[in-house]
């Protein structure tokens, strides 16, 4: 069924998770969608200064996985070839909690894919539509303004520096703001005189620290990963470590400060 076109451009800031899901979504509803990213994306699997968090334990949750394969159909085959690896859902994961000896394992009937950078995922779902001729992704553009029309009641489009630090500004008939940083967004409210959104701060009061080792040899192969977790309030320690492609592990441990 062909989809209705509610619009000729469409610009999206930002070439994260949030990014590309909202382009694949707009792919079939505008002549042309234009993804801006501030960064350079690498080529292969590596860490950027865009998405800082990637260096930590990420899980992608069994309805997040099926709407990406929904967004971008082999989404899940291209994360198992790449590496990913399977984990049954309660069967695959030890888990360590009070109260709890042992903490009963069960299969609860799916699995989800493990491994693979977080910012390697967005990469890899820009490869399902970049070769759409309705979709355009530009590295090294940062966004400086989105641009409202005079009497404020419209986006018009947005204001960039390119890759070369011209100036340019991009008609669009809708701007997704991905950036995860708010600013685009917190500065056109201003400079159209309308009240920013009300703010609510909580503090997680947690640190936690992330390191990648080599799986041994002599491993067990009962179990793919492990969670442990302390009495709390008493003991607000734990720890997880689960696998990665290239036969790794990534194991996080986590503290509350008292």
């Amino acid at each position: 069924m062909t989809s209705t076109l509610i619009g000729k451009q469409a610009v999206v800031i930002g070439a994260g998770m949030g990014g590309l899901t909202a382009a694949g979504a707009l792919a079939d509803r505008f002549d042309q969608v234009v993804v801006l990213e501030r960064d350079t994306l690498p080529s292969e699997p590596a860490y950027r200064a865009g998405t800082p968090q990637a260096r930590h334990v990420h899980a992608l949750l069994l309805s997040g996985q099926r709407a990406l394969s929904e967004l971008f159909p082999g989404f899940e085959q291209d994360l198992a070839r790449a590496g990913a690896v399977p984990l049954r859902a309660g069967l695959d994961v030890r888990v360590e909690r009070p109260g709890y000896d042992p903490f009963p394992q069960r299969d609860l009937g799916w699995s989800r894919l493990r491994g693979v950078t977080a910012d390697d995922r967005a990469r890899r779902a820009t490869a399902a539509w970049k070769a759409a001729p309705t979709t355009t992704l530009r590295q090294r553009c940062r966004v400086k303004e989105v641009l409202a029309s005079p009497d404020g009641a419209a986006v018009t489009g947005v204001r960039c520096e390119n890759d070369s630090g011209a100036s340019e500004t991009i008609a669009a008939d809708l701007v997704v703001d991905a950036s995860g940083t708010r600013r685009p967004t917190l500065a056109l409210l201003q400079s159209i005189g309308r009240p920013l959104p009300e703010e609510t701060t909580i503090g997680i009061d947690l640190g936690y620290a992330t390191c990648i080792f080599a799986i041994p040899d002599d491993a067990s192969t009962d179990w793919k990963g492990v969670m442990t977790f302390g009495q709390a309030p008493q003991n607000s320690r734990g720890g997880l470590m689960l696998p990665l492609e290239g036969n790794r592990w990534m194991v996080t441990v986590g503290w509350a400060p008292r």
